[in-house]
């Protein structure tokens, strides 16, 4: 999985992370064209049937968007990639705790998933002294996540908001920062989180290490694109217990000549819908955030 939620950086350019990043799909294939048979008399259609909300960990049908090269190139418009199945995770809360450097602090952050099979919410919150959160809402639908409002709000101040304007085909921001297009498939710095686990799940045989999951994502600041690459099955002792997880990371150069760059992981847990237990953040300075889970709360 851009930072997780943490404290202010240095004004440098920041990749995106796990906690606020994550898998684009496109739109469903076309159907094989089917021979009319011309009738004497049009029959009447039948009533179409009021569509249900899909319950938790349904799956569903999903096409997995190639990021193009070059944002130049990207279009809304490009050809849908083969489809993969999706199985989204049940509603649920985890709560983490916090390090920066190994080191413990008297913070805690919370990453929540409601959804009701149609429409979701989900949060990524620092709680401490200053506090952080990030939140989006959203349609579930077969091609994947379609967000459709992302804010970022820190305390004492006012939210900076990202609109996905589908009908115009743009994001916009409220910090009035120039609209960029909106590609296929992208996610903001949370839903990227259930995008991959919904991936993940829908066939893990699909995902062998080495596998790269791409990803156009979107915060207040930038658009960006970043690669997943699926590791090797991990045990965590983790403050909450022990868990069974896949590791998965994305890496990016450095911002500018002579600097280092900064490297996302994430820890996700078969058991808990491959939703993410650990996630850690390495900046260039070297400095690393780090949430590992403590407990599972309710949604």
């Amino acid at each position: 999985m851009a930072p997780a939620s943490r404290p202010d950086t240095p004004p440098v350019e920041q990749p995106a992370t796990p906690a606020l990043s994550a898998v684009a799909e496109q739109p469903v294939p076309a159907r094989e064209p089917v021979t009319q048979v011309p009738a004497p008399t049009p029959a009447p259609q039948a009533a179409l049937p009021v569509p249900v909300p899909l319950p938790a960990s349904v799956p569903v049908a999903a096409a997995l968007d190639e990021p193009p090269k070059t944002h130049a190139a990207a279009s809304p418009t490009s050809a849908a990639p083969p489809l993969r199945p999706l199985v989204w995770p049940g509603s649920v809360g985890l709560a983490y705790q916090l390090e920066i450097n190994s080191f413990p602090l008297p913070a805690r952050a919370e990453l929540r998933w409601r959804h009701d099979g149609a429409q979701y919410e989900a949060s990524l919150s620092l709680l401490s002294l200053l506090s952080i959160s990030r939140t989006s809402k959203g349609a579930i639908t077969p091609q994947g996540l379609e967000p459709l409002r992302y804010g970022e709000k820190i305390t004492a101040r006012g939210e900076t908001a990202v609109h996905f304007q589908r009908d115009k085909g743009m994001v916009s921001f409220s910090n009035n920062k120039p609209s960029v297009p909106l590609l296929a498939g992208m996610q903001d710095e949370v839903s990227a989180f259930f995008q991959l686990a919904a991936l993940l799940g829908g066939d893990p045989r699909r995902y062998p290490a080495g596998t790269e999951l791409p990803l156009q994502t979107v915060d207040s600041r930038a658009l960006r694109s970043i690669v997943f690459v699926v590791g090797a099955a991990q045990t965590l002792d983790l403050p909450g217990g022990r868990l069974q997880t896949l590791y998965l990371s994305h890496s990016e150069g450095p911002a500018f000549e002579g600097s280092r760059g900064s490297k996302g992981e994430i820890w996700v847990a078969p058991a808990l819908d491959y939703v993410p237990v650990r996630i850690r953040i390495t900046e260039p300075s070297g400095t690393t955030y780090d949430l590992r889970w403590s407990q599972t709360l309710a949604p």
